[in-house]
Parts: structure tokens; sequence; C-alpha cells
């Protein structure tokens, strides 16, 4: 994936400087979807003297030059992902893991009616909330152990 970051960057004329590829590669470490700050505390332990400010500057060139998109979470943090390719999030409501999904029916759908009057749609995005299932086995479990208890 590094080998991609660094041939998009030099296609697209995009230096590539020691803070933007510690700051891609830890991107890539965080599957998660990492918000900014977490991707500040990672890089930090790298590069002792990088500011939180370079590190936002750094994801905004980053994003604007579609190596990464943006995610905005039920959480209201906005958050990275390195998966640009076309995917959906499953999102659970109580850990606020995020994990990518594809949905080829839903990206053949065309928008309904009542959006016609925007004329143009360009990106189709599906998140779907819910129980993860660690979180639904954590949950399961204590229902059985409060019976239990009773």
């Amino acid at each position: 994936m590094m080998d991609s970051f660094e041939e998009a960057c030099k296609a697209k004329g995009l230096r590539i400087t020691n803070q933007r590829t510690e700051i891609f590669k830890a991107l890539l470490k965080h599957p998660d979807h990492p918000t900014t700050e977490e991707i500040y505390n990672q890089v930090r332990k790298h590069l002792k003297t990088i500011s939180l400010d370079t590190v936002y500057r750094t994801i905004a060139t980053i994003e604007a030059y579609g190596l990464i998109k943006k995610v905005h979470h039920i959480d209201n943090t906005t958050r990275f992902d390195t998966n640009t390719s076309n995917h959906h999030h499953l999102v659970c409501t109580r850990c606020h893991r995020i994990e990518d999904f594809t949905w080829p029916d839903f990206d053949r759908m065309t928008p309904p009616d009542s959006v016609s009057h925007w004329k143009q749609t360009d990106v189709k995005h599906c998140v779907v909330e819910g129980l993860c299932s660690h979180c639904r086995k954590q949950r399961t479990g204590q229902k059985i152990h409060r019976k239990e208890a009773l």
C-alpha cells in the first residue's frame, strides 16, 4: 500500500516527505478509521517534534489529492479511511467501531425521484448502524449474567 501511496503522490505532483509518509503509515495501521488526534498520537512516537496542526494540514492535503476519504462518524468526529474504493460502512452504536463493506445492489440503484431536483448525484454512501459481533456477545452475556443473579 505504501508503494501505491508513493506512486499516487508522484503522479499527482505531491512531494513525498517524511511527515506525509509517517502519517500515511499511521493511517494504514488503523483500519478502524482513525481521527486526526489518533493519527497525531501515533506519529508523535516517531516524529517527536510534529505538531497537531501539521497532522491536520497533511491529512487535509492527502485527502484533497484523493488518497484517503473523510468519514463522518456517529460520534460526531471526522475519521479517515485509506480505502478509497466504492464501499459503505457498518457502525457499531455501542463501541463506535467502523467496518467497510461492499453492496453492489445498492451501488446499481438510481436515486429516488424525490431527489431528482438535484440533477446530478456523484456519491451514494450507505451507513448501517447496529451492534458488532463483539458488543452483541457482551450484551447477550450481560443479560444471561443478570438472569443468573436473580
